[in-house]
């Protein structure tokens, strides 16, 4: 994988691209996605957003979000605009599992690849020029970082900003998280300068929750909640059951893990859910505890030191006898 900068030159000429991320994209995956695409369009680029699967409705209202393309209902489309495609960027994830029912077709593509990702161990070899790291807040810093960096910088507006600041301000924890470096908080100053308005962003974020989503977190926190004292571990388990009797829908469970390191003491948070086609784990941790290597160790996932995922096709009793049983191992790690 060469430097990410070596694209610049290709970017000079108008070129077929399409931009692409993880399933389920979150703030992250979509702001940096459409900030992407609102850039190359402005360099006169003909560029196609396709995202996995379907995303939360409260990322509806981001510019540009309505002509995202959801690979999983408009295949046959899809895979036509992504064979005619001379330029890939893949934004927000490092594995191509990751796009699910995208892989394949993504893998076998002939054309150029480009990654911007902040997780660790990425999968170099797929990709033509890149860069990865994991120190960085989100995806979209890092594509600030590459359009203040190109010859182009004078392009970023207040569309891409609106987008930038979104997924900057989601994956941070609203600046909370201890990858918000100063470098953050300079490209946050900057895109203000250009007139962003994060009050509004705000507001469709946090402030459009539905009454059955709010009562779905009241219910998860009062009967799912178990505190393992002794691992300084909180767990929650939501069923099948609970996401069809609050009719719990994508983005719906987003930031639910978090609540669990606001207890006390606690430096291991693990949210399981069970989904119609496989159980979905969250990790989220304090300190020195490294829930990446964690997920990767145990439960088929990975992402970052503080905060990844992973999966199961077992059954949702057989993931929580195994995630206590696995915290046997890490007990030293966790007092």
């Amino acid at each position: 994988m060469q430097k990410v900068d070596g694209i610049y030159s290709l970017l000079g000429r108008k070129q077929k691209i399409v931009i692409t991320t993880h399933q389920k994209p979150d703030g992250d995956a979509m702001g940096s996605s459409l900030a992407m695409c609102h850039f190359l369009k402005a360099l006169g680029h003909q560029v196609t957003v396709i995202a996995p699967t379907n995303w939360a409705s409260f990322l509806d209202w981001m510019p540009g979000c309505q002509q995202v393309i959801d690979f999983e209902k408009n295949k046959e489309l899809s895979k036509g605009i992504i064979t005619e495609a001379d330029i890939l960027f893949c934004l927000d994830f490092n594995i191509m599992h990751r796009t699910k029912h995208m892989e394949a077709l993504l893998s076998e593509a002939v054309c150029i690849k480009v990654l911007i990702d902040h997780h660790e161990q990425p999968q170099e070899h797929m990709f033509t020029f890149g860069i990865s790291n994991p120190a960085k807040s989100s995806t979209c810093e890092m594509v600030y970082d590459f359009i203040t960096a190109s010859p182009y910088a004078e392009l970023l507006n207040i569309n891409m900003a609106t987008c930038l600041y979104t997924g900057i301000m989601t994956d941070t924890g609203s600046f909370r998280f201890s990858s918000t470096s100063a470098s953050v908080h300079r490209a946050v100053a900057h895109l203000k300068d250009l007139g962003l308005n994060h009050v509004v962003i705000h507001e469709n974020i946090y402030d459009q929750l539905s009454e059955s989503r709010l009562r779905f977190t009241g219910n998860a926190l009062l009967n799912r909640l178990e505190v393992l004292y002794e691992y300084n571990t909180a767990l929650m388990v939501v069923t099948k059951k609970d996401l069809q009797r609050f009719d719990i829908r994508t983005g719906d469970t987003e930031g639910l893990v978090n609540y669990l390191l606001s207890l006390e003491g606690i430096k291991l948070g693990a949210l399981l859910i069970d989904r119609d086609e496989e159980r979905k784990w969250s990790f989220r941790s304090k300190g020195t505890f490294d829930v990446n290597e964690f997920a990767r160790a145990n439960f088929e996932g990975g992402g970052h030191k503080n905060a990844a995922g992973g999966r199961s096709n077992e059954n949702i009793d057989y993931n929580v006898d195994k995630f206590k049983h696995v915290l046997k191992q890490y007990e030293n790690q966790l007092q």
